[in-house]
Order: C-alpha cells, then structure tokens, then sequence
C-alpha cells in the first residue's frame, strides 16, 4: 500500500515536471499623456460649462478621477521634472528651467532597466540633460495637430511590437500653451488646416458668452477675447487627446496599458502660470489602468511626486530610493491615507531666467504663501503678462481701485499671505494680519516648515525670518 502511493507520488511528479512551463505575465504598458497650461476647471469632468473636451470627459467617466491634485512646481521644466523624478524641484536638481541631476534616477532610465521601450512625443527640451531622458524613439512637432498626434503614437506603437518590449510612451500635447489659436502670435497653417482653424476660432469666439471667466481674472472684454482663443486651444488639445486614444485602442492596447493624464501647470494667465495661487498648480488628473477598482473621485489632495511612485507601483517594478512622493494606490483602493490633507508648492527660476522663489502649503480651506522675491520694488514678470489679458487687467486699473489692487499683488507679490479658500477661493484678500486668522497662519507655517527641512529646502532659512518676524509682531494671547 505505502509502495502504491509512492509511486503515485512519482508519477505525478513526473507529469507536473513535463507539463509546460506557463509563460510569466508580460508587463503592462504606459502611456503619461500631459496637456501643455491647461485649467484643471477648462475640462467638463471638472465643472467646466464650455464644452471644449467631450474625449477627456469621456476618458473620465472610466478612469480613477482626482480633484484636488496639485502640481509641486507651475511651470513646464520643473514640474516635468517632479514627474519624472518623483521629488520636489530643489531636490532633483532642476529647480528652475535646470537639468536633472546625475545621480537622480528617472522614471525613463527606471523603466528602460525593466526592459521597457521608451519613446516620447514632443516636449523633449524640457526634459534634460538628454542622459538622464534615453528616449529610443523621439519625435517632435505633432503636439498642436491631432492627426498627426496620432500618427507619432501610432509609430511609437509599431517598434514597441516590432522589439517585442512593453512600452512607456510620454506623449505631450503642446496645447493650449500660448499663443493661443487664433491670437496675433498664432500663425496659420496653410490651405484647408488653415481653413478648419479659422473656423474652429469663430465658433469659439461666438461662444465667448459661455466661456466663462474664471474667478481669478475680471470680466472684461479683452479677457473674454482671449479666453475665447484659449478655450479654441482646449478643444484643439482635446482633439489630440482622442488621436492618442484612438491609436492605442487601435493598437490593441487598451487593456493593457496604465494611462495617465495631467496637466503640466495652470493656463498661462496672471494668478496662474508660474504662481502658487490655486490656478498655477491645481491639474485635473485622470488614472487608468488594467484590473482597477470600479472609477471613482478621489478627494485626498495629492502631488504631482505622487505619479512615478504611484506608476511604479501599478507596473509591480521596484522604486529607487530618493524619492518625496507616495504611491496613490490606498486611496484607489479606498483605504484612508495620513496626511493627504495638504500639498506643498514651489517655484523659483522662471522661463526668463529671473528667481522668483515661491512657496505654497495648502490645505482644504486655507492657505498660505510666502514669496520672499517680494520687496514692494522688484515686479514680477512672466510668459503669462504676455497677449491680452494682462494688459487689459492694466487698462482698467487706471479707472478701478479694486482692480488695481489685483495688479498690484501680482505685480509687486506679497511676502506672506493667508487666504480663506472658502469664502475667498481665488486667493483675493490676504488674511494675515487678521487675529481670528493667527491659529491658521501657525498650523500652516508649521506644516510648510515642517517640508523644507526635511527637503534641505534653500528657502528654509528666509521662511523662518518671515515667521519669527510676523510672530513678533502678532503673539498669540
């Protein structure tokens, strides 16, 4: 009896051991799709009344949905530069429009370690030095035309199936960055693309009534003229978008395949690009990815240094060490994660090459920013002053002391500000001197404190005057 079941054992360890091996689980595939200074609130999935994205709401409606997302940095090469990296400007080596230090891993070089095929479309200059971004496949100039957009997704695709690797596709649409379609800066291209973009201005432009003016900016015409362009850019962008889509899908790799969507900073206007009011950094962020929870909205408020560890994580590849960012995947399982209650936000060095340090911590209902570029001398100046809106802003000051008083704060900064978002959500009325306001200013100043030193932040040291300075002048009773 004991000789039988012997041999049984034998015998069915010999047909385990001549079945076929199972082939292990190929990779799963990433496509990063960013939109180049687009308004986390253009996009209809975000309360937008335009109708400008019907292909990024309906992405929306079968994606992991965030709205309170916010970009560490809010301008282009330091906050590609956070995505990439997963860490904060001043730690990656490209604080301003810099390059990626040696020694930090990029989310490129990871996942080419991994065997994966790395291509990207567009945006390549901003992502630097070259070493630190090996694309294998680099292609330029399809980010403001749809077609083509999708024609360059569909190359990336075909040598990723010819080298038989998965792929990470960074594809970069450069709407709507200006200039805006339409505007004086924008040229047209020539016969009937030309023709399409004249007409798809006009119908914008007489849809001006409905491209509401967002609470940042004042009503005015010239600003109305200008959104009108920019919501004709949108619409360009959301045209891309679904060229991308549609070559994934027609590839075969719409469900195998993590999708992201952001956008790299706010629309390029005053109280928004390259600031660290809720415009400059706030991004409607879409997530996507094979065997998900059902799509849900997601309230916790989260980091643009959240996405390479987060990715990482839904591609089962190992982190490198280093990095400031935490992976969403609780929250997409609808687990409770600590400290999701506030990010932190930063600028320094803008496109010009002027320093104008900046630094945001934000919760919920408040926030508060310290800017110690301003002295009541120096001016603030950005791509953003550039075109309609600005100058019409200027205009109207001479003949209106409320608007004037907005020039002014952007014009001039503020070197501390405490802001109430609910009952002042575009950061209008600075609160820091106000005594039922104190408790706020500390809770916040200790957060914000709390990051540059465990950062090494070259801020820390003039944060620190500030708030000694202000405690002075506002004990606590």
């Amino acid at each position: 009896m004991r000789r039988r079941g012997w041999l049984t054992m034998v015998l069915v360890g010999c047909a385990l051991a001549a079945r076929p091996a199972q082939p292990a689980p190929r990779p799963l595939n990433l496509l990063l799709i960013t939109a180049d200074d687009l308004n986390a609130d253009s996009a209809g999935w975000m309360g937008s009344a335009v109708p400008a994205t019907p292909h990024l709401d309906a992405l929306a409606r079968t994606s992991h949905r965030f709205v309170d997302a916010h970009l560490t940095a809010s301008i282009c090469v330091p906050s590609r530069a956070a995505l990439l990296t997963g860490r904060v400007p001043h730690r990656s080596g490209a604080p301003g429009f810099g390059r990626v230090a040696g020694n930090v891993p990029t989310l490129v070089e990871v996942l080419r370690r991994r065997g994966y095929l790395a291509a990207a479309i567009d945006k390549l200059s901003h992502m630097r030095p070259a070493a630190k971004f090996p694309w294998e496949v680099a292609l330029h100039g399809a980010g403001r035309t749809p077609s083509r957009m999708g024609a360059d997704v569909a190359r990336c695709l075909t040598e990723a199936r010819r080298t038989g690797r998965p792929f990470f596709l960074d594809a970069n649409i450069t709407d709507p960055h200006r200039p805006f379609l339409g505007s004086r800066l924008d040229r047209w291209p020539p016969g009937a693309a030309g023709r399409l973009e004249h007409a798809r201005v006009r119908t914008w432009t007489r849809r001006a009534g409905r491209a509401l003016v967002p609470d940042i900016l004042e009503n005015l015409p010239a600003v109305r003229r200008e959104l009108a362009q920019y919501y004709a850019s949108v619409a360009r962008m959301d045209e891309s978008l679904g060229a991308v889509l549609a070559a994934l899908d027609a590839a075969g790799h719409a469900d195998d395949t993590v999708v992201l969507f952001l956008s790299d900073n706010g629309m390029s206007v005053p109280f928004a690009k390259a600031t660290l009011y809720r415009d400059g950094t706030w991004s409607p962020v879409l997530l996507r990815y094979p065997g998900m929870p059902p799509p849900a909205v997601h309230d916790e408020m989260v980091s643009s240094v959240d996405v390479m560890p987060t990715l990482l994580e839904l591609l089962d590849v190992a982190p490198p060490p280093g990095m400031d960012g935490r992976s969403w995947s609780p929250s997409l399982r609808g687990e409770a994660q600590p400290e999701r209650d506030h990010v932190v936000t930063h600028v320094n060095g803008v496109h010009s090459g002027a320093d104008y340090p900046q630094r945001c911590v934000r919760s919920r209902t408040r926030s508060l920013i310290f800017q110690p570029w301003s002295d009541g001398r120096r001016r603030f100046r950005v791509e953003a002053m550039d075109g309609l809106t600005f100058r019409a802003l200027v205009v109207a000051a001479r003949h209106d002391a409320a608007i004037a008083a907005r020039v002014r704060q952007y014009v001039f900064g503020v070197p501390l500000a405490l802001y109430d978002l609910e009952a002042d959500p575009s950061e209008r009325h600075n609160l820091i001197d106000v005594p039922g306001y104190r408790l706020d200013a500390e809770q916040l100043a200790g957060l914000l404190l709390g990051h540059m030193e465990r950062t090494g932040d070259p801020q820390l040291a003039a944060f620190r005057a500030a708030i000694s300075g202000w405690q002075r002048t506002h004990r606590l009773d």
